[in-house]
């Protein structure tokens, strides 16, 4: 007959117990460990970009506060909750700046891992009163910026072997037309259409190109400005309430910022040409 000792068991149990331990370590290691996180437009005091740099920062990222008015406050801000950040001053539509800006986040992170092109202008005008001039700048900054940016930061992943990802800020106005934001329109219907085309390109690279498409009206920069301080304070980015279900309620700018993580994460690396609309089930109505 075959006996167990005491011993034997102990030793069994205990080394079940490291195999636990350490799965539950790699369960809630943050998702963005030691990778980068680029944040085109973050330094907008309400909009999404904030919110995405704070995010990426309390995931394990060390997060660049590329461009915006306040990309100084939000970098300050993620590190006053411990996170690494740096502002970095940058206009998406001139090639230069995006050169600047992505060698200085080499310079000091060494990497980038994720770019998330989320600078864009609304552009209100109705139909007789947009010139050229106006439709030129909507364009260059929701559709040139985003294809300059992911150039300068998709040569550093390619050169460096990361198979990153690059994520587009779209709108659900890119399927539908309003009057009065036809620029707008416009340009994140281009966006989708770029979305697609850079994720075919860069395929071969293991580099993943997503976007996501908000609705829902949340007060971000571009539709809120007028209730914007004058001066660097940040405003409070507050939660939805939770006594109103989700989809019973108008969006905040969190609603936006889990697809973005998602599409940004591991667990999205079979994913690439998407349009992901976070709305709240309008699309649903269209």
């Amino acid at each position: 007959m075959y006996y167990i000792s005491v011993a034997q068991v102990a030793c069994g149990l205990a080394g079940q117990c490291i195999t636990f331990l350490a799965e539950c370590g790699r369960e809630n290691r943050m998702r963005f460990e030691n990778k980068v996180a680029f944040v085109t437009g973050g330094g907008g005091p309400l909009g999404i970009g904030r919110a995405a740099c704070l995010a990426f920062a309390r995931e394990g990222a060390s997060v660049v506060v590329a461009g915006g008015r306040s990309a100084a406050a939000v970098a300050a801000e993620v590190r006053a909750e411990g996170g690494k950040a740096i502002a970095v001053p940058l206009d998406v539509t001139v090639p230069e700046e995006v050169q600047e800006a992505v060698e200085s986040t080499v310079r000091t992170f060494k990497r980038i891992d994720i770019l998330f092109n989320n600078a864009g202008i609304l552009g209100r005008q109705p139909l007789f009163e947009v010139t050229p001039e106006q439709f030129d700048r909507v364009m260059a900054v929701n559709v040139k910026g985003c294809l300059l940016c992911a150039q300068a930061v998709a040569e550093v992943m390619i050169a460096q072997g990361i198979q990153g990802r690059i994520i587009n800020n779209s709108s659900i106005f890119a399927e539908e037309s309003h009057v009065g934001v036809l620029s707008y329109c416009v340009s994140k219907a281009a966006l989708n259409r770029l979305t697609r085309s850079l994720a075919l390109e860069l395929r071969p690279h293991g580099i993943t190109v997503n976007a996501v498409a908000p609705g829902g009206g949340a007060p971000t920069g571009m539709n809120a400005s007028r209730n914007l301080p004058e001066d660097d304070t940040l405003p409070d980015l507050p939660p939805a309430s939770p006594d109103v279900p989700p989809l019973e309620r108008g969006a905040t700018v969190w609603d936006y910022i889990g697809a973005v993580l998602f599409l940004a994460s591991d667990e999205a690396a079979y994913i690439s040409g998407d349009i992901m609309t976070v709305d709240g089930g309008a699309v649903s109505r269209r």
